[in-house]
């Protein structure tokens, strides 16, 4: 049971950063990545775009706390009304109406923090509503007794505890606000309280050890998200890397590299999944097989860097040709191309297969060492509704008969066998 709670919070973990990360293009920082995670030392602030990349990531990991603490601390701020009635019951009301209406000023801020996606905003905006709650309780300690009023002193501590272990707010904004809530109550102290010399003394060590104190441990806390932080984000791309990794060897071992046409492995998988559709619902394939006419004398003449070029444009053509889902076009090997068509019958092939024929010869790739004094090839077909028997090797072997049919009758032309031979 307790494993399975621990899956569930390192899955929305994962979930939570691979959302953020995704939106952002994270290769370029990979390198500063390494190296702060190298570094043995601690920053408030990481370089340029990391240190964005970081606010966010810490604003979706805190967010649902920072609302939660919130109402939690509002709760606990308005409980010690009771607090108010108990210790001065002569007084409670103007100490009630000091925190109605600071509730008052800062409902619409509280309303911000609810429905703000903008971290910068909702931190200040916090850090104005912690600020406002201790201006308040020094407002308590003003209408209050000066022998009583160090009483609620001690509010400023909960404020200052608050802020700087359960608020959720960044290392930063907790230790500015809670030194602002030192200085303000030091300066309305000296200005109205009037406190004697040794209270204020020992109120303000205890207020400046209590915010010494709490930077260290904030400091602490704030290191491990940002080291955490790191690490996911190490651990992200990784990932990504070896997804990339993956999907080129996948594309590799199913494509040629040159053409970028599938593969011989690639085609015969793609092969016995349409056949056996085509027996199953009775509908017919075919195959074309495409030579290159002279490749070898273009070869010689021209050099392979053109040859290559010159495999290239006629895979690109013969692939224009391939439209639906279930056809595939694949280099066979050398000059060879092989055409899978499904629910295409002999006529219709034929059709297919002139319209390469003439793109190819249209495209006018000169070869001087042919006859036709231009790139052309030879194609050769064959189409059937199969039978349980047929298999992958007999269509590649009656296209290839076919295919040594326009060769040997003067190459530079379409020759398509339709059923059995």
């Amino acid at each position: 049971m307790f494993e399975k709670e621990i899956d569930k919070l390192l899955e929305r973990e994962l979930r939570l950063y691979t959302d953020l990360f995704d939106r952002y293009d994270v290769a370029p920082l990979k390198g500063i990545v390494e190296k702060e995670i190298r570094n043995k030392g601690f920053r408030l602030f990481f370089p340029g775009n990391l240190e964005h990349l970081f606010q966010e990531y810490y604003f979706l990991k805190t967010i649902n706390r920072i609302r939660i603490m919130l109402i939690f601390g509002i709760i606990v701020y308005l409980s010690f009304g009771y607090a108010d009635y108990v210790l001065f019951p002569e007084m409670y009301k103007d100490l009630w109406t000091i925190r109605l209406f600071m509730l008052f000023i800062l409902l619409p801020t509280l309303i911000y923090v609810f429905i703000s996606k903008n971290y910068r905003m909702t931190y200040w905006v916090y850090c104005f509503m912690a600020l406002m709650a201790g201006v308040s309780i020094v407002g308590m300690m003003f209408v209050l007794p000066p022998t009583e009023a160090q009483i609620y002193y001690a509010g400023l501590f909960l404020i200052i505890f608050f802020l700087y272990t359960l608020s959720g707010l960044p290392f930063l904004f907790s230790s500015i606000d809670s030194w602002a809530i030192a200085l303000i109550y030091f300066l309305i102290d000296i200005s109205f309280l009037h406190s004697p010399e040794k209270y204020l003394a020992a109120n303000m060590f205890f207020i400046s050890s209590a915010n010494i104190l709490g930077m260290i441990g904030g400091y602490i806390l704030e290191y491990y998200v940002r080291k955490d932080f790191l690490l996911s984000l190490k651990v992200y791309m990784d990932k990504k890397e070896l997804e990339e990794l993956n999907e080129r060897l996948r594309h590799l071992s199913n494509h040629d590299e040159l053409t970028g046409l599938a593969n011989r492995r690639r085609l015969k998988e793609v092969f016995q999944k349409e056949l056996k559709r085509a027996i199953r619902e009775r509908i017919p394939l075919t195959v074309l097989m495409i030579d290159i006419d002279y490749f070898k004398a273009y070869n010689d003449k021209y050099g392979h860097i053109k040859g290559d070029f010159a495999l290239k444009e006629v895979g690109r053509i013969i692939g224009r040709h391939a439209r639906r889902p279930a056809d595939i076009v694949s280099r066979w090997g050398g000059e060879e191309f092989v055409v899978v068509l499904s629910n295409v019958n002999g006529e219709q092939a034929y059709q297919v297969a002139q319209a390469i024929h003439k793109d190819v010869l249209e495209r006018n790739i000169e070869h001087r060492s042919s006859p036709f004094k231009k790139l052309t090839v030879s194609i050769g077909g064959f189409s059937e509704i199969p039978d349980n028997v047929r298999t992958i090797d007999d269509f590649i072997s009656k296209a290839d008969k076919a295919l040594y049919r326009a060769k040997e009758t003067g190459r530079n032309r379409v020759v398509v066998y339709n059923g059995k031979l």
